[in-house]
């Protein structure tokens, strides 16, 4: 008399670790084309708060109807809005590898950008926000135009 073997259910060891090699691999795929995407958009975002910290800037100027300091620190890569004396301090952002935007670039020309209650600027301002190898510019005209580009 003969015995049947039922047929095992389930999958195998080496069957189990073969579909786990093969997500690891897409995974690791995805993950690299996702990166410079991830670092685009976090450019982009801290371009987009450094023009809205200038416009706002420009209100406090006019609502204090006094001139307002933007200064830009380029070795920390942080900025701060600030009065004319320095001493109320409104808005400090830190863009640089210990903050939310983690960049490895900001530069400024000027440093410091007095804007009046006008909202004009004693001079213009350019400043650059990167992240390897890619960047953004803003511009802050002396008629209070501010502009974000990308540049090549």
């Amino acid at each position: 008399m003969r015995v049947l073997r039922q047929p095992r259910r389930g999958y195998t060891i080496i069957e189990l670790l073969i579909v786990m090699v093969i997500i690891a691999v897409l995974a690791g795929l995805a993950y690299v084309k996702m990166v410079p995407g991830l670092q685009r958009g976090r450019v982009r975002g801290a371009a987009s708060l450094l023009a809205g910290d200038l416009q706002y800037a420009q209100v406090l100027a006019a609502r204090n109807r006094e001139p307002i300091v933007f200064t830009v620190n380029t070795d920390s890569l942080t900025y701060q809005v600030t009065d004319r004396s320095g001493t109320d301090v409104f808005r400090t952002r830190n863009l640089g590898p210990t903050g939310e935007y983690a960049l490895d670039e900001v530069s400024a020309t000027p440093t410091t950008l007095e804007i009046f209650p006008n909202a004009v600027a004693a001079q213009s301002g350019t400043y650059v926000l990167g992240l390897n190898g890619y960047r953004r510019r803003i511009t802050f005209s002396r008629a209070g135009q501010i502009r974000v580009a990308t540049l090549p």
